[in-house]
């Protein structure tokens, strides 16, 4: 018997959204950053304080988008991105975050998402997408590798988050 893939679609997210986005938010990060984030910040992270925030990205106005992928109606997943935070304006655009429920890793929804990222930075005129990922996630690394993304030498340690240091890698991929 064929395996059968339920149908995926991608949407703006909006207002109503936030509660979900912050739901697959908190749960993509403690199943994805165990062991690679202090277990008391995963552990403090709340439903609550991560929807208000998505609801005010989502309401305020400028050039990021925040897309959804949606399962049989439910939302899998979401993708937030728009111009560098690198750099002066230029013609990078940045992958901000991508986030998956974990009970719908590897089927599809991340690859959509970054496939609708890149379609909306070309449809921009940006050449390049560019993201950071932490140095330690190995399935992260791999997941953008496997959709061409390389890592391009930046680096950044940020010791705000969590308190202690978190060292990212910054993958860049060429638009065209």
């Amino acid at each position: 018997m064929e395996k059968t893939r339920a149908a995926l679609t991608i949407r703006d997210a909006t207002r109503a959204d936030a509660r979900a986005i912050a739901e697959i938010h908190v749960a993509a990060w403690r199943a994805a950053y165990r062991g690679l984030i202090p277990d008391d910040y995963l552990a403090s992270l709340t439903v609550d304080q991560r929807s208000e925030r998505w609801a005010k990205a989502i309401a305020r106005p400028g050039p990021a988008k925040l897309a959804l992928a949606e399962v049989e109606g439910q939302i899998a997943g979401f993708c937030s991105f728009g111009p560098t935070r690198d750099e002066a304006p230029s013609d990078v655009a940045e992958i901000y975050s991508l986030n998956v429920s974990p009970d719908r890793w590897r089927q599809g929804a991340g690859r959509a998402l970054c496939e609708h990222a890149l379609r909306e930075a070309a449809t921009r005129e940006y050449t390049v997408l560019t993201l950071w990922v932490l140095k330690g996630n190995e399935p992260a690394r791999s997941f953008y590798e496997r959709l061409g993304y390389a890592p391009d030498g930046a680096v950044k340690t940020d010791t705000a988050l969590v308190g202690s240091p978190l060292h990212d890698m910054r993958y860049r991929k060429v638009i065209g």
